[in-house]
C-alpha cells in the first residue's frame, strides 16, 4: 500500500500594519505563509505551491487567502514572494533523479561487461537470449572456434527475462544436441540489438 498525501511548513509569519477587518485594531494582524508539498511515505516528494492565513491578535480572527479582503491580499502575496521554497520539500524528486542516474550508469557497466565476454566466449558460457518480445531462451557455448561459436539452444523458451540465471543452473537446463554457429560479429551485433541480454560464466 503506497502512503502519500500532502502537508505543510511554515516559512514566515510577519505583523503587518493592516488593521482587522473584523474588530478594526490596527497594527495587529499577523500573516503566515506556508510551504505546501507532496509526500510519499511522509517522504517530502515535491513543493505544490503556498498557502497563508491571517490572524488579528486582538480579535483571534483567522482569515485564509481567499477571504482576505484585498489589502491583506497584497500584504500576503509580498511576504510569500519573499519567502523561498525549502530544498527538502524536493527530496523525493532528487532521490527518484539519482535513482534513474544509478540504473543508467549500472546498465552501462553491465553492457559492458556482456560486450568484453562476448568478445572472448568460453565453452560452457550460457547465453541469456531474447527470441521476441516476451519470449526468453538461454544458449550455451558448446565449441569456440577462431571465427565463430557453436551455441546449443534451450530446448523451450520462457516469458520471464527474471527466471533465466535460476533456470540456467536448475534441472530443467536442457539443450538441443543441434548445434547453431555463430561469427564473433554476428554475437556482437545481436548484443547490441538487445537480443543477447547477458552472459553467465561460471
Amino acid at each position: 500500500m503506497i502512503i502519500y498525501g500532502s502537508k505543510a511548513t511554515q516559512l514566515a509569519k510577519e505583523s503587518i500594519s493592516e488593521s482587522c477587518p473584523h474588530c478594526q485594531q490596527t497594527n495587529s494582524i499577523d500573516m503566515y505563509v506556508f510551504q505546501r508539498y507532496a509526500h510519499v511515505f511522509w517522504i517530502p516528494f515535491v513543493a505544490i505551491g503556498k498557502t497563508g492565513v491571517s490572524q488579528c491578535a486582538h480579535c483571534k480572527q483567522t482569515l485564509k487567502f481567499k477571504d482576505m479582503p484585498s489589502s491583506l491580499k497584497l500584504a500576503y502575496q509580498e511576504i510569500a514572494r519573499q519567502s523561498k521554497t525549502p530544498y527538502w520539500t524536493f527530496i523525493g524528486v532528487a532521490l527518484v533523479g539519482l535513482l534513474i542516474i544509478n540504473v543508467i550508469i549500472q546498465s552501462g557497466i553491465h553492457d559492458a561487461r556482456t560486450s568484453k565476454l562476448l568478445q572472448s566466449p568460453q565453452a560452457g558460457d550460457v547465453l541469456e537470449v531474447k527470441k521476441a518480445s516476451g519470449i526468453y531462451t538461454l544458449y550455451k557455448v558448446a565449441d569456440v572456434r577462431p571465427d565463430s561459436v557453436a551455441v546449443l539452444p534451450l530446448l523451450y523458451s520462457v516469458n520471464q527475462e527474471s527466471g533465466l540465471p535460476h533456470l540456467a543452473s536448475g534441472k530443467y537446463a536442457q539443450y538441443s544436441d543441434e548445434q547453431k554457429y555463430y561469427s564473433r560479429g554476428m554475437l556482437k551485433t545481436l548484443h547490441d540489438r538487445g537480443e543477447i541480454l547477458d552472459v553467465i560464466r561460471k
